[in-house]
């Protein structure tokens, strides 16, 4: 390996290079909880019972869903088969087969993850008699506690990479790396990773079952031949949607995924999904946003997993939250695409409401700033500290786009930020007074309280907040308010950058306060600086001689995500053209600021193309930038890429700063 890409993986702490083969895969064995709900999941394919796969609104959960759905599926057809002549060519009839069901919930209706109204309203119709949740369900004491009050009660298995917050939900297994009693190598692992390696525990529990009957030899040993690596793609989509830290063992998950898609992406859409490479919805996810080969993470995840996040983030009408998992479930081209197309549809829709809502939020923000600036607590002022924690919340807000407002914001100012909207779903403690004579309004009447909401109009004294921080882990964060202030959260969730709460409006203004105790707590005990890794790493300078399309085309290659950041490197430049595109974006040629004109021969004076994006104009932090000349000499940190138009390649030079 060559010293500059040594420095880039020195820099990640990878000490030599990695070998990215699945035996490399840690063992699922030390997923507590793992075997036996393997063996549970093992039973109910055996027995042809009904299955009810619980799913969530982003990209995780739906690709978590898929991964599940499709790979029980093929191991239930498999069992179904197994007893067939293998002359037969008819295909499994449905009764030969379990009954695989997902269930997402309506935002607006039934709320977030797991919840009674969810239990209530659409899994008990379903009369599985197995619930698997994936992606949530280890905070879902309310929810868990009801089911097992059912008559003839399924079983409940949580699938979740997020740590219990409080007391366990009561369940048949609870499988979660976060646990305090699980010894899984990987506490990075996010939900579709852990629904691949509980498939992987399915398929093995399968075959320690059969394999154990009269004749039951051979049908183990097709199951034991049941590939999973057709899952890899969307494993390493999900991986990377949800920004999982990129530990060695994520790395592998999603080098395995690329590796398979850009194969299959150069085959015929039919050939790649027969063949387990590329399944037709990815591909139609791709294809819909125009990117081309190779695919990147960076494809994955701006182009695929945020349109699967789209679907969830609105309201719609009943049955179109399930579009993005029935696009990565369409088993031919052109569900795929119509599904795909609808799926960019609502990402327009989305962006278009964001930036509205963002636009809003920027007002409401200045607001919040002028005010702290008067009371001497931005960072405008060098004798007072800037703020550290804030909670802002907008009736006109939409619950899906909070999250993405928190997150904006918290960029901005630095801050850890939460934003509130009404949360029309949220369910009261079992022993709380309500009143539900609105429609999907819940009303907690508090004695203590003054009554804010006016059942009239719909107003309600719940809201749904999403909290973004790039400074403490607001999992902590939220865990540190409770245990002081036990009746304040109704419900909460989350992991180091991003969480969601629900609370009664009432409580917001105890809520701000707490918020700011809890984080300067964290700061001054266990400050987190891995999230800001992408902004602080610095690979150094990349001089001419080495800028080349090997270099280019092995960055393309790797598996870069959270906290396993793509290479940018930062070196002085000369800029020799400068034009502005569109009033906002910068297309250059730069040459090394130290370059002698009279050593082009030798490469040190090469010219590199450079593209700054969104670089002129009013930027977010409300500083107008003005663009770059011809004559100017400036240090830019920037990322190396290839760029291909019409069949023609050229190394290209994405800058992501410049100081000048």
């Amino acid at each position: 390996m060559d010293a500059i890409k040594s420095r880039v993986l020195d820099n990640r702490g990878v000490r030599h290079p990695e070998v990215y083969s699945p035996k490399n895969l840690i063992n699922p064995n030390g997923l507590m909880d793992g075997h036996k709900a393997g063996m549970r999941i093992a039973a109910a394919l055996i027995r042809r019972q009904r299955i009810a796969l619980v799913a969530d609104f982003d990209c995780d959960s739906a690709t978590g869903a898929a991964v599940m759905k499709k790979g029980l599926t093929l191991l239930s057809e498999t069992l179904a088969l197994a007893g067939r002549p293998k002359s037969t060519a008819n295909p499994v009839s449905p009764d030969s087969v379990s009954d695989i069901q997902i269930v997402v919930p309506d935002r607006q209706t039934h709320g977030h993850g797991l919840t009674p109204s969810l239990a209530t309203e659409v899994i008990q119709t379903l009369e599985a008699n197995l619930i698997i949740a994936l992606g949530t369900g280890s905070n879902a004491q309310p929810a868990a506690t009801l089911i097992r009050q059912w008559q003839d009660a399924p079983d409940l298995i949580v699938l979740d990479h997020h740590a219990p917050a409080g007391t366990a939900p009561d369940t048949y297994a609870l499988v979660s790396p976060n646990r305090s009693d699980c010894l899984f190598e990987s506490k990075a692992i996010h939900g579709t990773g852990l629904a691949f390696y509980m498939l992987i525990l399915v398929r093995r529990c399968m075959v320690e079952l059969i394999g154990g009957t009269p004749r039951g030899t051979a049908m183990a040993d097709r199951l034991r031949a049941v590939p999973m690596n057709p899952l890899s793609d969307l494993v390493a989509l999900g991986t990377i949607g949800d920004k999982a830290p990129l530990d060695a063992n994520n790395r592998l998950l999603v080098k395995m995924g690329l590796e398979r898609i850009n194969k299959g992406h150069q085959m015929t859409a039919k050939a790649s999904h027969d063949k387990g490479y590329l399944s037709y919805g990815l591909r139609a996810l791709l294809e819909v946003a125009k990117a081309t080969y190779p695919i990147t993470t960076h494809d994955l995840d701006v182009h695929a997993a945020q349109r699967l996040n789209s679907v969830g983030r609105l309201a719609l009408p009943a049955g179109l939250p399930d579009c993005g998992i029935e696009c990565l479930l369409a088993d031919n081209q052109i569900d795929a695409t119509r599904l795909a197309k609808r799926c960019d549809d609502l990402n327009t829709q989305r962006k278009d409401s964001q930036a509205a809502v963002e636009a809003h939020a920027k007002a409401t923000l200045d607001s919040v700033m002028a005010d702290l600036s008067r009371n001497n607590l931005t960072t405008h002022n060098p004798d007072h500290p800037p703020a550290t924690a804030l909670a802002m919340k907008d009736d006109t807000w939409h619950t899906g786009l909070v999250g993405l407002i928190a997150s904006r914001l918290a960029t901005q100012t630095g801050a850890t930020v939460f934003c509130f909207a009404p949360e029309t779903s949220a369910q009261p403690p079992d022993d709380a007074p309500h009143n539900t004579g609105t429609e999907n309004a819940v009303i907690w009447q508090d004695a203590h309280l003054p009554e804010t909401g006016n059942p009239a109009t719909g107003d309600v004294n719940w809201l749904k907040g999403s909290g973004r921080s790039d400074s403490v882990h607001l999992r902590d964060a939220l865990a540190f308010i409770r245990a002081s202030n036990p009746d304040l959260l109704m419900q909460y969730s989350g992991h180091a950058g991003a969480a969601s709460v629900t609370l009664y409006r009432p409580h917001l203004p105890r809520f701000r306060r707490l918020l700011t105790e809890a984080v300067d707590y964290l700061l001054a005990t266990a400050p987190l600086q891995s999230l800001k890794m992408e902004a602080l790493l610095d690979d150094g300078p990349l001089p001419a001689t080495a800028r080349t399309f090997p270099l280019a085309h092995w960055i393309e290659q790797q598996p870069w995500g959270n906290q396993f950041p793509e290479p940018q490197f930062t070196q002085s430049f000369r800029i020799v053209k400068a034009q502005t595109a569109m009033d906002a974006h910068q297309m250059m040629v730069a040459v090394d600021a130290n370059a002698n004109p009279a050593d082009g021969q030798s490469g040190t004076a090469e010219p590199l193309q450079m593209l700054w994006f969104n670089s002129v104009g009013l930027g977010s932090n409300g500083v107008t930038r003005s663009a770059l000349n011809a004559g100017d000499i400036v240090t830019l940190i920037y990322r190396l890429a290839v760029k291909r138009t019409h069949g023609k390649n050229a190394l290209q030079g994405i800058v992501v700063g410049c100081i000048k």
